[in-house]
């Protein structure tokens, strides 16, 4: 009984029908996680769809469907089949690879499917090297069967391994999606590290939920570039140190496309930008009665400073590099790029508020003129940047890349190589040597037809031609 339900079991794993509904199965699915948008936020979904949709698919697992556990059971499932499939007809392909080849005779004559026959007029030393030297030129060198002084029997074959291409394949998509299942435990996230700070925590991709690293990344330094004549970035690089267990153990130069791999995790230059609230923005200052009498004043964001005039003080409230106006009239940053700088600024005079206003670097009357004896315009921003940094560890990577060197060697081998066998005998028959040479490729037929032609044409060149047989 036990036995019987093995035998079953293993039909099972290895019939194509359970190829054909795997495929259907993960078809559909397919398309399921086409519709429906992948890894979103929550509001993304409540915007399509009521809160009670929006449950079920959580609970299905239809928002993160390619990391969800039943599809990748549908995935382990087919590579278990695709890899039962190929174990059972390997011994059969082994045992046709290794076997050997068998003497030319009327019956294995009749079966192949490119044949001719000529005659020699001798068959001395000088024609068997000379049939050896053409054979071996486009085929391979010659095993000779048997050789006497009135008949010749050799063989010549190519590509017999090639077909292993089939299993090179199959087992080149078994380690691709085994690798994408062993990549759903790894992570994709973002960092944004103050220069001369340090960081242990990102923000996994597509969510609000952080993920604590095992690992510190302190920014040392960070330079941005711009092409002349405006605020596009040309390129921006970030000095990273890792430090793990209190030691830092490696630093980098990072840029685009540069990344500094630790410990799995591959750590890109994504972005950078300036801390809102941190840094210091240069002031000027002129007495509205002489405004030759100007002066500059640098300030930290948050604080205060006296005015020339010891009863006026200004205060620095807050800076934004990209000024504009949100929802409820709140200030909000479209960018981190210096396109709109503006600073919030209090002015005071003998501790009695004036005014609380914006003042912007491109349009210093945008307000207009002001209580108070001074006139203040905002000249620059020194702030503190940070780095935006991408890090992605995915330990299937290496059985993935695996898997594609494998799929492309055994592609490459299915349709651009093939077992290609000739074999050539010649008899001696009432005086006259007569020459058959037959020949057949598993693959690629016509292709091997015109190397069969041309051996066929030059060893005429050695004997006299008969009509072919």
């Amino acid at each position: 009984m036990k036995n019987s339900f093995l035998k079953d079991l293993w039909s099972f794993i290895t019939s194509l029908k359970l190829t054909v509904i795997i495929l259907i199965v993960l078809s559909i699915t397919s398309i399921i996680g086409t519709i429906i948008p992948q890894n979103e936020l929550p509001y993304i979904y409540l915007k399509y769809y009521k809160p009670s949709t929006y449950k079920l698919f959580q609970l299905l697992s239809f928002d993160n469907m390619y990391h969800s556990w039943w599809f990748t059971t549908i995935l382990a499932l087919f590579t278990l089949n695709l890899i039962c499939c190929s174990f059972r007809r390997f011994p059969n392909f082994w045992r046709l690879i290794t076997q050997k080849e068998r003497d030319l005779d009327d019956k294995l004559l009749q079966s192949l499917p490119l044949k001719k026959t000529f005659r020699l007029k001798e068959l001395s030393d000088h024609t068997r090297s000379e049939l050896s030297r053409i054979v071996q030129k486009h085929v391979h060198k010659p095993t000779i069967f048997h050789t006497s002084s009135d008949a010749l029997s050799l063989f010549a074959g190519k590509g017999k391994y090639t077909r292993l291409g089939f299993f090179i394949t199959h087992l080149g998509i078994a380690l691709i999606i085994i690798g994408g299942i062993i990549g759903n435990y790894g992570y994709q996230g973002f960092m944004k590290v103050v220069e001369g700070e340090t960081s242990d925590t990102i923000t996994l991709r597509s969510t609000t939920r952080q993920k604590k690293l095992d690992f510190s990344i302190r920014c040392d330094d960070f330079e941005v570039s711009f092409y002349q004549g405006g605020q596009r970035p040309k390129d921006y690089k970030s000095n990273l140190t890792i430090i793990d267990g209190g030691k830092e153990v490696k630093k980098k130069l990072i840029e685009v496309n540069d990344p500094l791999y630790y410990k799995g995790v591959y750590i890109y230059q994504s972005s950078y930008g300036t801390v809102p609230d941190q840094g210091n923005v240069i002031l000027s200052a002129a007495p509205k009665a002489d405004a030759k009498k100007a002066r500059k004043y640098k300030v930290e964001i948050g604080k205060r400073f006296t005015l020339e005039d010891k009863r006026y003080e200004v205060e620095a409230k807050r800076f934004v590099p990209d000024f504009s106006m949100g929802k409820n009239n709140s200030v909000i940053s479209r960018s981190q790029e210096l396109k709109n700088p503006a600073v919030q600024i209090a002015l005071f005079k003998d501790n009695t508020l004036l005014y609380d206003k914006w003042i912007f670097s491109k349009f210093p009357d945008f307000h207009g003129s002001d209580k108070g004896d001074y006139l203040i315009t905002l000249l620059d921003f020194s702030g503190k940047e940070y780095t935006g940094l991408q890090l992605t560890k995915d330990p299937g990577v290496w059985v993935v890349w695996g898997g594609c060197i494998l799929l492309t060697l055994g592609c490459y081998l299915l349709f651009f190589m093939s077992h290609q066998r000739l074999w050539i005998i010649v008899e001696n028959k009432k005086g006259e040597y007569i020459v058959n040479m037959a020949g057949t490729s598993n693959k690629n037929m016509l292709d091997f037809a015109k190397v069969f032609d041309q051996i066929y044409q030059e060893l005429k060149k050695i004997g006299k031609s008969v009509p072919q047989i």
